[in-house]
């Protein structure tokens, strides 16, 4: 389970296909409901736990592509939708094509390295991991990546989103093992899975 924003609606969709998600008490990472067990690492580990054993996971693609680890994904599901995009001082218009040198802190190296290698462009990459709108309030960075939902975060702190990379989407990560050992549980889970997106999008 990822927890963070994710941890609500994946609860809400899990139990929408018959399984009850019980949060752990106190300041516990793991839980018992049912015959499951439940993990709660932070979202960005979830692809990490799901690869080396966990049988299955939510998180954001954004997470997904980040990581790179070796996992299926059946399903996007129909939650946690938002975008990946270059965001910039609101009085700076410059188009990405043109931000070679550009210093962009990220809390995605890997995506924004990608993204403007396929460009043909070379930036310098600031990793951080939390707050990257500072890094262009204070001017240590030309510009920044991250999520964007509402884009209430980035007005009130006079930046603009320029560039859209990518939607991103909760999905659905399966250990690969137990794709095949678990195969008609795995199976099961995914139709109801897809029943219940389609349902909500026929709402």
């Amino acid at each position: 389970m990822p927890s963070g924003r994710l941890l609500e609606d994946s609860k809400d969709f899990l139990k929408k296909i018959g399984i009850n998600v019980k949060e752990p008490a106190n300041r516990e990472l793991i839980s018992y409901e049912n015959g499951y067990t439940f993990y709660f690492p932070r979202a960005f580990d979830v692809p990490v736990y799901v690869e080396n054993g966990v049988d299955i996971g939510i998180c954001g693609s954004d997470v997904v592509l980040e990581r790179n680890n070796e996992v299926y994904i059946p399903l996007e599901l129909p939650f946690g939708k938002c975008r990946m995009s270059i965001i910039l001082p609101e009085n700076r218009e410059i188009s990405f094509q043109k931000m070679e040198g550009y210093k962009i802190a990220t809390k995605y190296p890997e995506i924004t390295k990608n993204f403007f290698s396929e460009k043909g462009l070379k930036v310098k990459i600031l990793k951080l991991n939390g707050a990257v709108e500072l890094a262009a309030k204070t001017g240590i960075a030309d510009a920044i990546v991250d999520i964007v939902d509402t884009g209430n975060t980035i007005k009130a702190n006079n930046l603009k989103e320029a560039y859209k990379i990518m939607d991103i989407s909760a999905v659905l990560l399966v250990n690969r093992i137990t794709q095949k050992t678990k195969f008609d549980f795995i199976n099961d889970l995914i139709n109801k899975a897809k029943n219940y997106k389609n349902g909500v999008k026929g709402h």
